[in-house]
């Protein structure tokens, strides 16, 4: 699979390490020069990610902004085309949540919640489209999360946790419709607009506490970031635009099996289920 995106240049918002990292590994490996976007190069994994690229021999490089900050992202792209050229391919995958419940959330953190999961991402795909619609072609993939779907009814009572995703998944499903709403505006252009998430829960080192509880509870919830960085590397080859569904449905629609980050092993299928090693740090 390696060279099918020679001479195309990304941009992974998040890329430092989890879902952003499998996912810039796996566009690496297919050709691309990866920027890694992060709020500081000197956050930890930023360093680790360019230099896992470049020993696979991509091309890589970091650049930092805040998404959460309107002003600092408002060249964002202009600023990552300096090293490799105007960005072809971008990757929203940063996100934010205080796993709070929304009756104590307070305005100050919704606001930075959407700043970053919502107008972050819209902000860079108006900067990356003049750019994708010049040259006719253009891929943008969010990466979204399940917490978008309702709670199963009966809701759990008071005492029971339910997990602080209201606002988070409310800002998910902000950029899902915004994603289907630009895949119809551009159709015919060139340029894509898809959005994938894992089906459960993802196993990364960014797990948060309750995500590994339900991961004990239910190893067969767990997602591997392989999956998710097959499903996103699928979008940005083809040419279907305005799909929202789960990592797993997009591998079985499009019947492609599931490779490591090289690309080119086979390492399983849409069925497949994460090796869960869940001690501390996990």
């Amino acid at each position: 699979m390696a060279g099918l995106l020679s001479g195309r240049v990304a941009l992974v918002t998040g890329g430092r390490r989890g879902i952003g990292r499998a996912i810039a590994r796996r566009l690496s490996a297919a050709g691309a020069a990866v920027l890694i976007a992060a709020e500081r190069l000197d956050e930890d994994g930023v360093g680790e990610t360019v230099a896992l690229l470049r020993a696979g021999g991509g091309k890589a490089d970091a650049i930092a902004f805040d998404l959460a900050d309107a002003a600092d992202r408002a060249d964002a792209v202009s600023r990552a085309a300096a090293p490799f050229g105007p960005i072809d391919i971008l990757v929203n995958n940063a996100a934010a949540n205080n796993y709070a419940p929304a009756s104590r959330m307070d305005l100050a953190y919704r606001r930075r919640m959407f700043d970053i999961n919502v107008h972050g991402p819209m902000d860079l795909i108006q900067q990356a489209l003049p750019h994708m619609k010049a040259q006719g072609w253009g891929r943008v993939v969010n990466i979204s999360s399940a917490s978008t779907r309702p709670p199963a009814i009966p809701y759990p009572g008071p005492a029971q946790h339910t997990h602080g995703i209201a606002v988070y998944g409310a800002s998910k499903l902000a950029l899902e419709r915004f994603t289907v709403g630009l895949a119809a505006e551009l159709h015919g252009t060139g340029v894509t607009m898809n959005a994938t998430y894992p089906a459960s829960v993802c196993v990364t080192e960014a797990n948060s506490e309750v995500a590994l509880a339900a991961l004990r509870a239910h190893p067969d919830w767990g997602e591997s970031t392989d999956m998710m960085a097959e499903a996103a590397l699928l979008l940005i080859q083809g040419p279907i635009t305005g799909l929202v569904l789960p990592s797993r449905e997009i591998l079985f629609l499009l019947q492609s099996p599931l490779h490591g980050p090289d690309g080119m092993s086979v390492i399983g299928d849409a069925h497949s289920l994460p090796d869960l090693e869940l001690g501390a740090g996990a």
